[in-house]
């Protein structure tokens, strides 16, 4: 079972999630943009031929709003509530809508929606239905509602408190926006230890921390140490996965590259030699390792868009189908969506995953992170 590491240092409070020894997750606290955010935005600019606004969101920062995510075209001038649906990536600003959601760890509430929807990654068609029928039952009126994969297994007194909880946070959203002068940040994220505990599927063993006492209640026993990271040497985890080059148990290694369109992914054979007769046999062992250990990187870096895996060549179609059925698989745990497209005529297995938050890479740490060794960027 996942254990949570957190630690706050110099003021930087830190995440990681384990599991077996190994770094799933590191997340730190950001003043950055950020998905969920919402602000009370004045329109600035319109243009036509991009059928989209320019929306200023606080003095000065901007925002990109489709007429797609508008329920009516915009108008100069115009006060608007929006939500951060995709953070700034390099020079674009960050994506925009009129469509609001409030998130919590088994449902999203959909203001402007009336419509109730099931997560699809349940695909039992009568769980699915069950669920659909909860869902309409406890939804407040007028109001739409998404039921995430936790709410499969939630009870019903905990689905229904937190739909509750959702409305309440919404009627504060709206209150909030009354009383305020546009444009200005109306609902900040979620805070960090918050989101995880919230995001993160099957919950947690325990909780180690050097923090006097947590901000919120934890569902698992909580242990107190004054190096959190230490006792698991997270922080050479850390540099060893967020690195260009990161090798495999077997002997292989990725060699993981950023372009302006897409993450790209090379598998590696290296020393790998294999065990198994065969060419063949031993590729399809390193590409099934690659491929779990390819998961883990997308959920630690926060990889978002269009990513290119370059297996080691396969010419069986039976071994295609056991490593994308092994990185689907690995996925399964990803609290953000992935979309397996499967490998291309070049023999690229294609996939997407849902764009949220920023990605991590190593950099020389600049004085503004402390020390940290981090540098966020937008996936």
């Amino acid at each position: 079972m996942k254990q949570l590491y957190v630690e706050q240092k110099e003021g930087l409070l830190a995440c990681a999630v384990m599991e077996k020894g190994a770094l799933l997750s590191y997340r730190t606290e950001s003043c950055a943009i950020e998905a969920e955010q919402i602000y009370l935005g004045k329109v600035d600019r319109i243009m036509k031929g991009m059928e989209a606004a320019f929306i200023r969101l606080t003095k000065d920062k901007m925002g990109f709003l489709p007429f797609s995510e508008c329920r009516e075209k915009p108008q100069s001038g115009q006060t608007l509530l929006v939500q951060v649906k995709k953070p700034p990536v390099g020079d674009k600003l960050p994506y925009c809508s009129c469509d609001l959601s409030i998130a919590g760890r088994y449902a999203i509430l959909t203001p402007f929606s009336d419509r109730i929807a099931v997560s699809s990654r349940i695909e039992n068609a009568e769980t699915k239905a069950a669920l659909h029928q909860l869902g309409t039952r406890l939804s407040p009126e007028s109001l739409g509602l998404i039921l995430r994969t936790e709410s499969e297994y939630a009870p019903e007194e905990a689905l229904s408190s937190e739909i509750l909880s959702l409305r309440e946070k919404w009627q504060a959203v709206c209150e909030r926006a009354k009383a305020a002068s546009a444009p200005c940040l109306i609902e900040e994220k979620e805070p960090l230890l918050s989101s995880i505990l919230r995001d993160e599927k099957g919950g947690f063993e325990k909780i180690v921390t050097n923090l006097p006492s947590l901000p919120l209640s934890a569902p698992c026993p909580v242990v107190f140490a004054e190096h959190p990271f230490a006792l698991e040497n997270v922080e050479r985890k850390k540099e060893k996965s967020l690195a260009r080059k990161v090798y495999l148990p077997c002997g292989g290694y990725l060699v993981i590259d950023r372009t302006e369109a897409m993450w790209v992914i090379d598998v590696n054979s290296g020393k790998f030699q294999g065990k198994k007769a065969g060419a063949q046999s031993t590729f399809l062992s390193l590409n099934l390792e690659a491929a779990r250990e390819i998961a883990r990187l997308l959920h630690l870096r926060n990889m978002g868009g269009i990513i290119l895996v370059d297996f080691v060549d396969m010419e069986a179609e039976e071994s295609k189908l056991a490593v994308l059925s092994a990185m689907k698989e690995a996925l399964m745990d990803d609290p953000v969506k992935c979309v397996l497209h499967g490998f291309t005529s070049l023999g690229l297995l294609e996939m997407t995953r849902k764009k949220t938050g920023t990605s991590l890479t190593l950099v020389t740490p600049c004085p503004h992170c402390k020390g940290s060794g981090l540098k966020e960027e937008n996936a």
